[in-house]
């Protein structure tokens, strides 16, 4: 079969390989569509990644397709099925899962391998966190499971409610997401992004406003003052993944405030903030990785209602060979990929 495997940083290859085999309590699926994704492109930049396996490793991890083979063990699907896989499984064993913290699983398991013609999905999350394709959702819109379940357990990790304003840093597909999310909530969201475009998308999602993102100092509180009689935003999500954000979100946050740091900055980097709103201000400051298989199951309900417009992240279909040029231009609409 045709495959995209990773050798190295920007080192990937179309690549003719053995048809996967599953093993006990695996199964192989058809792939019908697989998605870029931003993570893609930094494991790609990086040639690194918790979820890469070791290098020359299989590349992409947002997928849905048609059951080709159930290895022994495996009752739940047949061949034939269609089904939606998430990209990792916990344990639930680890301190961490019998916290309720199950994207901190010590021993997840997670899939990669989604931009080839077929793909093994390995047995916990065959067993764990495999779904039925809903009747009628569109494989390329099921494949938004794994990107959506992330937005959610990042909005799980926010304590605002109705009413209360928030401000979201990035406007890309997951800022996006988060934004959508959190004014189903009822939160009344301002949006911040340089790019008018992505501003207008996350209107449509549901954010009551939209400007141009905070450069500087004097930005910053330029967004803070426009929030709370002046005081700030009740919670800032960063959804960009740069130190000066991360900054940024902290100096937005009202004394009392909650800021969400959801996007994950380059290996090595580092960020100062002043202590004084810290602690003096008493501002609760909160990371969120990866997602949960409640935030999976959540997702997939949020796409079968279509309660947001989830296909204005979708940008044309392409083909195996065009994926490696897409993820190196970066940030961009996701693209369907059709591996046949």
């Amino acid at each position: 079969m045709r495959a995209l495997v990773l050798h190295g940083p920007d080192d990937v290859r179309l690549e003719d390989v053995p048809e996967p085999e599953p093993a006990p309590g695996e199964i192989v699926i058809a792939v019908a569509r697989a998605l870029t994704c931003a993570t893609d492109a930094k494991m790609l930049r990086q040639g690194a990644h918790p979820a890469l396996p070791p290098l020359p490793a299989p590349f992409g991890h947002e997928a849905a397709g048609v059951v080709a083979a159930v290895g022994e063990g495996v009752t739940s699907v047949a061949a034939g099925d269609e089904v939606v896989v998430a990209n990792s499984a916990p344990c639930g064993e680890c301190p961490p899962c019998l916290r309720g913290r199950p994207s901190l699983c010590e021993s997840i398991v997670y899939l990669s391998g989604a931009y080839a013609e077929f793909l093994r999905v390995p047995a916990r999350i065959v067993a764990r966190n495999m779904l039925p394709m809903p009747a009628g959702l569109a494989p390329e819109q099921a494949a938004m499971v794994e990107p959506l379940a992330c937005a959610v357990r990042g909005v799980e990790r926010v304590e605002a409610g109705p009413g209360d304003e928030v401000v979201v840093l990035g406007g890309g597909i997951q800022g996006t997401l988060i934004a959508g999310l959190l004014a189903a909530r009822g939160c009344v969201v301002t949006l911040c992004d340089p790019h008018v475009e992505r501003r207008d998308r996350a209107v449509r999602f549901g954010a009551t406003r939209a400007m141009d993102a905070p450069r500087d100092a004097a930005a910053a509180a330029a967004v803070r003052d426009l929030h709370g009689d002046g005081r700030g935003p009740a919670a800032v999500v960063e959804a960009v993944g740069r130190p000066d954000a991360w900054e940024a979100a902290v100096s937005i946050a009202r004394p009392g405030g909650e800021v969400l740091l959801y996007g994950g900055c380059a290996p090595g980097t580092s960020v100062t903030f002043p202590t004084f709103p810290l602690h003096y201000g008493e501002l609760a400051i909160r990371g969120s990785y990866h997602h949960t298989p409640q935030a999976v199951r959540e997702a997939l309900a949020h796409l079968v209602a279509g309660d947001m417009p989830f296909g204005d992240l979708l940008g044309p279909e392409v083909t195996l060979e065009e994926v490696p040029g897409i993820l190196r231009a970066g940030s961009g609409p996701k693209h369907p990929v059709r591996p046949t």
